[in-house]
């Protein structure tokens, strides 16, 4: 992060408008070239035709004038000319098109101990978040108020508007490279959601509350995928809590997603982990149970992709361990040799309602049970930051063989 000081002189030539000096002016940058391959179907694995990747540049800029703030990133994505020679397709639908504002938003205090944050702007909220998994994130048109005034306790209200999330065809449930999750589609989302929160935190102890209600919620490109549920308005809530117990953190997750639509049926779910660490070695286990409901209890800003359930893996994700009749477990340890990070996931899915398989696979119930293994690698060499993953992913009763995938990420920023 570099910070520059603009004077008044500066900034009046700058702006031709105002003579006024902006304050703690701050840049940041990152060039990211992301790759990934699989060896599903007929493919094997870094061959052209099941590969995908693409080259981001982001530039971000944060000041302030007086008690008003603003923040601003600029994207541009590509994938220097390598379709059809390296990789089948880019990662993004945003690839080799004009650089695009990926977020444009202000600060401002509006109340005692509140601030109001507008526009364009990341998100993290238990069913509706910016994913980074990506070349490129989604982000959402909000007013989000935030208020500080109790000890311990933040109080939020937002406004969600729009999305710039998707529905693209891959969304990581095939094997081939299809249309990956976009970073900056056509404007969509819900027709508009609002949500409150209410998280408390002290030394040994967290609890956070969410509750929403959107509306329109499964127009817009959704109603394939939920189950022939569309148009119709969503209320939700989630409740998280964790405590410390000695060298162990246990945290604890509820969630329920109902709609308005005929013969609706909840969705309710469940989760428990535990993380400690022995020696060098960080451990983490955690368990979700989700009912046979109507809807996946994940992220409503990308139909359902990921999932903030603890359960999740790279690619069982909300598709998966998010599915109603959906049971996980997942198990990872992860430590360093050296300079050399390494981690190791595991992740079992069951999945016994009948509208969750035909999400998954457009109609068949063949997806019952399904694994993943992770092999994480993280290096820095230099400046770059270098990140590896060797995935294997299997079905017990789909009758599709096992599939590999290597995901291949390098950063640096400046």
């Amino acid at each position: 992060m570099k910070k520059i000081i603009v004077s008044a002189a500066v900034a009046a030539m700058a702006l031709s408008t105002s003579a006024f000096a902006l304050e703690d002016v701050k840049t940041t940058g990152q060039m990211k070239v992301y790759y990934e391959t699989n060896n599903g179907g007929n493919n094997s694995v870094f061959s052209k035709d099941s590969s995908s990747a693409e080259v981001v540049f982001k530039v971000g800029f944060t000041g302030k004038q007086g008690n008003v703030g603003f923040g601003a990133t600029i994207y541009q994505s590509s994938t220097m000319g390598l379709e059809g020679k390296i990789v089948a397709a880019p990662r993004s639908t945003q690839a080799n098109k004009a650089p695009f504002v990926g977020e444009a938003y202000i600060t401002a205090p509006i109340a005692p101990s509140t601030t109001l944050k507008f526009g364009k702007q990341e998100l993290d909220t238990p069913l509706a978040f910016t994913e980074r998994w990506n070349a490129l994130p989604n982000t959402f048109n909000a007013a989000v108020a935030i208020n500080s005034s109790l000890d311990n306790v933040t109080l939020i209200a937002a406004y969600v508007g729009q999305s710039t999330g998707g529905t693209g065809a891959n969304n990581g449930m095939t094997t081939g490279v299809g249309a990956p999750v976009v970073g900056q589609p056509t404007e969509q989302y819900f027709g508009g959601a609002t949500t409150i929160a209410a998280l408390y935190a002290n030394d040994g102890l967290a609890v956070n509350f969410w509750a929403y209600h959107i509306e329109n919620a499964l127009s817009n490109g959704y109603d394939a995928y939920a189950f022939n549920v569309s148009g119709v308005s969503v209320n939700a809530a989630w409740i998280d809590g964790s405590v410390k117990m000695g060298p162990a953190t246990v945290k604890a997750y509820a969630a329920l997603v109902t709609h308005d639509g005929t013969g609706s049926k909840d969705t309710s779910a469940f989760a428990l982990s535990g993380a400690g660490k022995v020696g060098g070695v960080k451990l983490f286990a955690a368990a979700s149970m989700v009912s046979e409901g109507d809807l996946p209890v994940a992220n409503t800003a990308t139909g359902f992709k990921k999932t903030k359930l603890p359960t999740a893996a790279v690619y069982l994700d909300g598709k998966y361990v998010g599915m109603p009749g959906s049971t996980a477990f997942k198990l990872k340890a992860a430590g360093k040799i050296g300079s050399t990070g390494l981690a190791l996931q595991g992740v079992m899915n069951t999945t016994s309602y009948a509208d969750a398989h035909a999400f998954l696979t457009g109609g068949t119930a063949s997806m019952q049970e399904a694994q993943e293994v992770d092999f994480i690698i993280s290096q820095k060499v230099g400046d770059f930051n270098l990140k590896g993953i060797l995935m294997n992913r299997s079905w017990s009763k789909s009758g599709v063989d096992s599939v590999q995938h290597v995901r291949v990420i390098a950063s640096v920023n400046f």
